[in-house]
């Protein structure tokens, strides 16, 4: 089962020629990192945005 695995995340198990498999393989990892860069503007927005003293947290009204 282990090398089966291996074997379908290394892409073999899909039939594409060895540079389609590259190709794809690059572009899941391009998806990663694209991903990984969102979040961290993401989670780097909210905390700007709930850290400003024009913020309130308890209204008056």
């Amino acid at each position: 089962m282990f090398w089966y695995l291996m074997d379908v995340l290394a892409l073999k198990k899909l039939g594409l020629a060895r540079p389609l498999r590259y190709l794809f393989l690059l572009f899941l990892l391009g998806c990663l990192v694209v991903g990984i860069i969102y979040a961290a503007v993401v989670f780097h927005a909210v905390s700007e945005r709930s850290q400003h003293p024009h913020v309130h947290t308890h209204s008056t009204h």
